[in-house]
C-alpha cells in the first residue's frame, strides 16, 4: 500500500515539473513574439517655416549726440542759464564763473605789454641815433651792438608780454560757458555758488547738453555672438518702460577691440560694444532708459525646421552610418572609403568627432541620421542637410536622445498635436474649442502604440 501512495506522489511531482517548463516555454515564445519592450519618447514632424536668428543683448538708450560741459578755469559760479530740461540754443550763455582775479590778470599784463612796448619805441630811436653817428664815425662799434642788443632784447619781452596777456584774455573768456549746439539740458550736476574745478586731467562735469532727436543703444556682445553681426543689421528694440512697444533700429557701429569682464576668474568672458541706432525720433525716449536689443543677423524664408531638443550631439557607431547609407541609398563605395578613413584615424591617435544627429521614426523604429545644421532661433534649428519634410523625429525625452537610443531601437510615441485647419479662429476667441480637442483626444486614447513586425 504505502509502495502505491509513493509511486503515486511521483507521479504528481512530474506532472507538475511538466507543466512548469511547458508552461515556462509557452510564456518566453509569447515574450520573444512581443519583441523587445518599446520606449515612450515624444516627436514632432521636420517642416518648411520662416526662421530669423536673433542675437540678444541688453543696454542704455543714450543720445547720439551729447556735450559734456565743464569750466576750464576754477572759481566760484555766479549765474547758471537753464536748468535740467530747458532747451537751449546754440551760442547761449549758460554758465558764468567768478572772473575778478582773471579779470585783474588780464589788466595786469596790458600794463606790463604798453611798459615794454614804450621801452621797445624808446631803444629803437636810440639804435637809429647810433647807427647814423657810427656811419660818421662818431659812435664805436660797442655802442652799435649795445643798443642793437638792448632793443632785440626788448623785442623779446614784447612778444612774450603779448602771448601772457592773449593766455590771461583766453582764462577770463573761459569764465563765460555758451552752448556748443542746439539741444536739451539732460543734466545738471552744480547750483549757483559751488565751485567748478578747471582741469585739463579730470572733468568736473556742469551740465550735459544733448540732441534727443537722434537716439542710440550701447549694449556688450559677447565674442561668440559678435561675428556674426554686421553693420547695418535690422534691429528690434524694446524699452523696459515702454512694454509691448518695439522700436525699430539698426547697427551703427561695431567696436574693433573687446572688453574682459571678470578676469582671472571662471566667469571671465570678453564681450564687445556695439552700438544700435534708433530709426525714427520718439518723443518718450530719455537717456539712461534701459533697452533690450534683438539683432536680425540672418533670415531663412522657407526653411526646414525642427525644434532644438531633437538634435542631439554623440558619436555615431560603425553600425548606424552602415544602416543609415543602406536606407539612403548610397553606393557601398563610399561606405569603404569613409570606413578607411575613421580606421586611418583610429591608427593615429586620433579621436573621431561628435557629430549632430537626429532619431527618425519610421514605423515602429528610430534610426540614426546625420544632419548639417544652418542657422537658428531660441527654439528651432535650420536643417541644411540630412533630412526632408514631413519625416517624423524623436525630441525627448533628453536621456533618451543623449545615451539610450540607437538605430534599431522600438519605440511607442503619442501623435503631435495638429489643429484643425477648417475650424474657424474667430468663432473661438478664447481658444475654448483647441483645448477641448485635446481633452477629447485623450479621453478616446489617442495615444498609439506601434505594434513590432512580428506582432504583426
Amino acid at each position: 500500500m504505502s509502495r502505491k501512495k509513493k509511486k503515486s506522489k511521483a507521479k504528481i511531482w512530474i506532472i507538475i515539473a511538466v507543466v512548469v517548463v511547458v508552461g515556462g516555454l509557452v510564456t518566453a515564445n509569447i515574450l520573444t513574439k512581443r519583441g523587445p519592450k518599446a520606449l515612450n519618447v515624444d516627436v514632432a514632424e521636420a517642416v518648411t517655416d520662416s526662421l530669423v536668428q536673433k542675437v540678444t543683448a541688453s543696454g542704455k538708450i543714450q543720445p547720439k549726440t551729447e556735450v559734456k560741459i565743464s569750466s576750464n578755469v576754477s572759481g566760484q559760479i555766479l549765474y547758471l542759464g537753464a536748468e535740467e530740461g530747458d532747451r537751449v540754443s546754440k551760442g547761449e550763455l549758460l554758465i558764468r564763473i567768478e572772473d575778478e582775479e582773471y579779470r585783474a590778470d588780464v589788466e595786469q599784463m596790458e600794463y606790463l605789454l604798453r611798459s615794454h612796448e614804450a621801452s621797445l619805441e624808446e631803444n629803437q630811436s636810440r639804435l637809429t641815433r647810433v647807427t647814423e653817428l657810427a656811419q660818421n664815425n662818431l659812435a664805436s662799434r660797442a655802442d652799435l651792438e649795445a643798443a642793437t642788443a638792448a632793443v632785440k632784447r626788448l623785442e623779446a619781452d614784447v612778444d612774450r608780454t603779448r602771448a601772457q596777456l592773449n593766455q590771461t584774455r583766453d582764462r577770463f573768456e573761459k569764465t563765460r560757458i555758451h552752448s556748443p549746439l542746439d539741444g536739451i539740458v539732460t543734466r545738471l550736476s552744480k547750483e549757483v555758488g559751488e565751485m567748478a574745478i578747471g582741469s585739463q586731467f579730470s572733468q568736473d562735469i556742469i551740465m550735459i547738453v544733448s540732441r534727443l532727436d537722434s537716439m542710440e543703444v550701447i549694449v556688450e556682445v559677447n565674442e561668440n555672438d559678435v561675428v556674426l553681426v554686421d553693420l547695418g543689421d535690422e534691429v528690434e528694440v524694446e524699452v523696459f518702460a515702454m512694454p509691448d512697444t518695439t522700436f525699430k533700429a539698426h547697427v551703427s557701429e561695431i567696436a574693433h577691440s573687446g572688453t574682459i569682464r571678470g578676469s582671472g576668474s571662471a566667469e571671465e568672458v570678453t564681450n564687445f560694444m556695439v552700438t544700435v541706432a534708433i530709426d525714427d525720433f520718439i518723443t518718450d525716449l530719455r537717456p539712461g532708459m534701459s533697452a533690450t536689443v534683438d539683432i536680425v543677423t540672418e533670415k531663412r524664408p522657407n526653411a526646414i525646421v525642427l525644434p532644438q531638443e531633437a538634435v542631439a550631439v554623440r558619436l555615431m557607431s560603425d553600425e548606424e552610418r552602415h544602416m543609415e547609407r543602406a536606407r539612403s541609398g548610397e553606393k557601398k563605395k563610399k561606405n569603404e572609403d569613409e570606413d578607411d578613413e575613421r580606421q586611418q584615424m583610429s591608427r593615429k591617435g586620433e579621436r573621431e568627432e561628435p557629430v549632430e544627429v537626429v532619431f527618425v521614426v519610421k514605423d515602429d523604429t528610430v534610426w540614426a541620421k546625420q544632419v548639417t545644421l544652418g542657422i537658428y532661433s531660441d527654439t528651432q534649428f535650420e536643417i541644411i542637410s540630412g533630412l526632408e519634410v514631413g519625416e517624423m523625429v524623436v525630441t525627448g525625452p533628453f536621456r533618451l536622445l543623449s545615451r539610450e537610443l540607437h538605430s534599431g531601437t522600438v519605440v511607442e510615441f503619442k501623435e503631435p498635436f495638429k489643429p484643425d485647419e477648417n475650424i474657424d479662429p474667430e468663432a473661438n476667441p478664447d481658444g475654448e474649442g483647441g483645448v477641448q480637442l485635446a481633452e477629447d483626444e485623450e479621453e478616446e486614447g489617442a495615444s498609439t502604440e506601434i505594434e513590432t513586425a512580428d506582432a504583426s
